[in-house]
């Protein structure tokens, strides 16, 4: 028996299983001279073509399942689509006549060096990445195989043990036969870390010297709350563990079991927790006994993978089905919101430079108003079999809301005309996911009927960060002090306006902020299906009316690390207190 201690805890979680390690791949890359640059510039683009493809298909095979698998091959298509990085080893070419895979490799160990060398944590990770897709691009052009093998005879609880994964290797590996990861390198913000929590497997990262220490075929305890294995435990050392493992699973069902109950503060105040959606997969397994019910409908999947507009039909028994299946609970349904990063080739949208910034959600809505219109009647035939809400995308004046009613009123007279009921008094609200919004949501919140704070694009957009920039992601952070202070005055606006608002995003699952959205009111966290149930528990161990002097402290600190620190204190003082 052998203990390996010093991991960094990527994904809680216990798993027991046995070890499968992942090959070492040949790393050298062979250095020769050549003749031909112009031959050496066709295979590196043959190999930027064909890596790409790859890519392309992840994402297609990813994109009903899960989003942050999405967002990471976006960030590794972009790296592979840098002309600035790897313009440089094309320029050596001509005068130094070496192989065009030995001077991508020779550029990128630059690049690695120099992140490496930074203080951020986050900006080290990213030099894994940029290597990682380098190192892909080299084995193309090698001919080397990529992809992990897990081979499915040596039983369904398998222990993946690596030096480090790429994203590709984790997102195609067969996830029903593993029950953790375990690699030498990496950090907490590595997308191995990432596309663990997404799906749900234990998982640590940077534990130095466990690809030497374990064999395929040894039995491994590991303990992701410490960051430790055991490597073949004697049978005491086994029953220990495997009692933490119980306690700790009938924690996560007594969270599922309570999922369905409501989210009650100790001083009487309810939260509903509502969960995103906006896939094939989650929609089918929607259960509206294990949350509050929808609190955003991503409607975008409706127009994926098509070679033309979904027909009012198709979409209204989507919306219809979910509307009954909630039985009753909230579903609110945003409106398209494809541009930007969400790219549909039939709706030929004009090439920018910035699509973040440009023709997107709510202005492609209000310039398509047939397109619009066959969404809003659909939407409005299906509030006729449930508690169904309309909300507004990346909306930055009030004009825009009121274009975006006058075509909602437009699509009920139709329906009027049509003799198709539907609920006269839909809510409609608003995505509050720009400054501009923030700004004048006191102006919003008098015609609208609620807000919902769509926090991922609000961070970005606050903090002048690209979220698929890998450079700047270190500024793109849930604790700076002007996003939390944009939410409050949000927070405050709705409740002068006497309307409910909400949070979606990151922030809304984040555990340690939780505290403070309820000290500002909030009336509504939509979070990933997996947690409602952990949520819940957190908010019924909150008295509002107590929390709420320490949560304005928030607002006097100075940096994001004060602000971290603050709110780990306020968290940390709930666990001594009783569950309603």
């Amino acid at each position: 028996m052998k203990t390996l201690t010093g991991g960094i805890c990527g994904s809680v979680g216990y798993g027991s299983g046995v070890a499968a390690l992942k090959p070492v791949s040949n790393t050298e890359v062979p250095k020769y001279i050549i003749n031909d640059c112009t031959a050496e510039v066709e295979r590196f683009r043959n190999a930027q073509t064909l890596c790409e493809e790859r890519i392309n298909k992840l994402l297609g095979d990813t994109e009903n399942h899960e989003e942050n698998s999405l967002d990471i091959m976006k960030a590794y298509r972009m790296i592979l689509r840098d002309e600035s990085f790897f313009k440089k080893a094309l320029n050596r070419l001509e005068p130094e006549k070496l192989n065009i895979e030995y001077l991508v490799y020779d550029e990128c160990q630059k690049v690695v060096i120099k992140f490496e060398a930074l203080n951020d944590p986050y900006l080290r990770e990213r030099a894994t990445d940029i290597e990682n897709v380098c190192n892909e691009l080299i084995d193309v052009m090698l001919g080397r195989e990529i992809k992990l093998k897990i081979d499915a005879s040596i039983g369904d609880n398998i222990i993946i043990v690596a030096d480090d994964l790429t994203p590709s290797e984790t997102i195609t590996m067969d996830k029903t036969l593993v029950s953790a990861i375990v690699t030498e390198r990496g950090g907490k913000t590595s997308h191995t870390v990432i596309l663990a929590k997404t799906l749900g497997i234990p998982a640590i990262v940077g534990l130095k010297g466990v690809t030497g220490s374990v064999s395929d075929g040894d039995l491994l305890l590991v303990d992701a709350f410490r960051g430790a294995i055991i490597i073949n435990p004697d049978k005491e050392c086994k029953s220990e563990f495997m009692a933490l493992s119980k306690d700790y699973n009938n924690k996560i069902k007594q969270y599922a079991k309570s999922s369905g109950e409501p989210a009650i503060t100790l001083d009487g105040r309810k939260i509903d927790v509502n969960i995103n959606t906006g896939d094939k997969e989650s929609i089918s397994s929607f259960d509206a006994n294990k949350c509050d019910g929808i609190g955003l409908l991503r409607t975008e999947f409706l127009y994926m993978n098509r070679n033309d507009y979904p027909d009012e039909d198709t979409q209204f028994a989507v919306y219809r089905d979910l509307a009954g299946r909630a039985e009753g609970k909230q579903v609110i349904i945003r409106t398209l919101d494809i541009g930007g990063d969400k790219q549909v080739r039939y709706l030929d949208l004009p090439k920018e430079d910035n699509p973040v910034l440009g023709y997107r959600a709510i202005r492609l809505c209000l310039t398509r108003p047939d397109v619009f219109h066959t969404q809003l009647r659909a939407i409005l035939r299906a509030s006729n079999f449930g508690n169904v809400k309309i909300m507004f995308p990346m909306i930055v004046n009030v004009e825009e809301l009121r274009q975006a009613r006058v075509c909602m009123n437009k699509a009920k007279e139709s329906l009027r005309q049509d003799g198709i009921l539907f609920n006269e008094d839909i809510p409609t609200g608003i995505m509050i996911e720009t400054p501009a919004a923030v700004l004048i949501c006191d102006k919003l919140a008098l015609e609208s009927d609620f807000f919902s704070v769509g926090s991922n694009d609000l961070i970005q957009y606050i903090t002048a960060t690209d979220r698929m920039n890998e450079n700047v992601q270190y500024l793109h952070d849930s604790y700076n002090l002007s996003v939390l202070k944009a939410i409050k005055i949000v927070a405050e606006s709705a409740q002068s306006a006497g309307i409910p608002w909400g949070i979606c995003g990151e922030v809304a699952s984040e555990e340690k902020l939780i505290p403070l959205w309820v000290a500002l009111g909030v009336s509504e966290l939509s979070v990933p299906p997996g947690i409602v149930g952990r949520i819940k528990h957190l908010i019924r161990k909150m008295d509002s009316s107590k929390i709420e002097s320490d949560a304005q402290k928030i607002f006097d600190l100075e940096t994001a690390d004060e602000v971290s620190s603050a709110l780990d204190a306020l968290k940390n003082d709930l666990k001594t207190k009783p569950t309603s």
